[in-house]
């Protein structure tokens, strides 16, 4: 299948990855044939309306950390793609939508793909295509939130599980990209990223994708941050700084979002500075796994994976069998699956597993 509406890249890093690359690591088509956070509210109804809870706070699992197998999945994507936004899809498959394409062009396209052996099915297009998006699903919808294109966005785009077309349903607050987003007890979290001139510190929440609310700032702005949810509480893990000294370096600092308190602290370090790394929870566990350290023209991928047990302890239990970043991360069927992302900075059709 020929590629659907390319956008071409040309602004600063958000709109442009490779120029980001060049300047200091600052952050920053659809491929059909490829294969991995205001106005109309037609999708409203089909949206979840369940509140947030406020369960008791708890902290990563402190049990002795579980090594995980690593391998790759016996197929690859047809042609190489990273920041994409990947969800579970259910019956052994994932839902791909938009992502960056190795010509450095924003794709547009929604495919589901079957893991059993990576091919693809075509449900659809973004109404425009993006990358560095944020993504989550929600009731029957799947939500693509900001994200960079020809230039940093803020619309959310909304597309039926069931397959078709996207729409836009809402804006964020601002226009943002390089962000992230992760469910929590019936809701989105949105955390990191880059508005078009500087960082977005706000961590932004959502029941519905219409209507979003600031429930807390992160303490050290970041973009490509890496998420998980543990009880009340979404870790940020490294990101690209943004500002002072450090700006367009890859941070190692962890922050927990308590949403119980709308508070945000700095409770560790990483193990090396990371950004564009993946998050995931399997087992009961936080890992982490991949991203990128050292920055422009001595940029690195890494190949570890990570348990964490709470505040700087990190344990390597697995390496990767290819080094990526700014990978697609989804779990399904107990199984996390990395699909895509970037080996030093140049896009890959890897697709790489994890499991107990």
């Amino acid at each position: 299948m020929a590629p659907i509406l390319p956008t071409r890249l040309s602004s600063p890093r958000h709109a442009s990855h490779a120029t980001h690359k060049r300047i200091a690591a600052l952050c920053l088509g659809l491929l059909a044939s490829a294969v991995s956070s205001c106005g109309s509210s037609s999708n409203s109804s089909a949206a979840s309306s369940s509140s947030i809870s406020k369960p008791r706070a708890s902290s990563p699992s402190t049990t002795l950390p579980v090594s995980l197998v690593a391998s790759e999945a016996g197929w690859q994507l047809k042609n190489p793609l990273s920041r994409m936004v990947l969800l579970p899809a259910g019956n052994g498959s994932l839902v791909i939508l938009g992502g960056l394409t190795a010509s450095d062009t924003s794709a547009s396209g929604i495919f589901r793909l079957n893991l059993s052996n990576g091919s693809l099915t075509a449900m659809g297009r973004l109404p425009a295509a993006v990358h560095d998006a944020a993504g989550v699903a929600i009731g029957s919808n799947y939500l693509v939130m900001g994200g960079g294109s020809v230039a940093t966005v803020g619309s959310v785009e909304s597309s039926p599980a069931t397959g078709g077309n996207g729409t836009v349903v809402a804006n964020l607050p601002q226009p943002r990209s390089d962000c992230s987003a992760v469910a929590i007890n019936g809701a989105a979290v949105i955390a990191g990223g880059y508005n078009g001139s500087t960082a977005d510190p706000s961590v932004l929440e959502t029941t519905n994708g219409i209507s979003y609310k600031q429930v807390s700032s992160l303490k050290v702005p970041v973009r490509y941050t890496a998420l998980a949810a543990n009880g009340n509480s979404v870790y940020a893990f490294g990101g690209l700084n943004i500002g002072g000294s450090s700006s367009g370096q890859p941070s190692s600092v962890v922050q927990k979002i308590d949403l119980s308190t709308g508070m945000t602290s700095v409770v560790g370090s990483l193990p090396i500075p990371l950004e564009g790394a993946m998050a995931f929870s399997l087992n009961g566990h936080i890992y982490l796994a991949g991203g990128d350290t050292g920055s422009g023209s001595n940029l690195t991928s890494s190949a570890a994976v990570w348990s964490y047990q709470g505040g700087s302890s990190f344990t390597q239990v697995s390496a990767l069998p290819f080094a990526v970043s700014n990978a697609g991360i989804a779990v399904s069927g107990g199984v996390a699956w990395i699909v895509g992302g970037e080996h030093n900075g140049k896009p890959t059709a890897a697709v790489q597993t994890l499991k107990g």
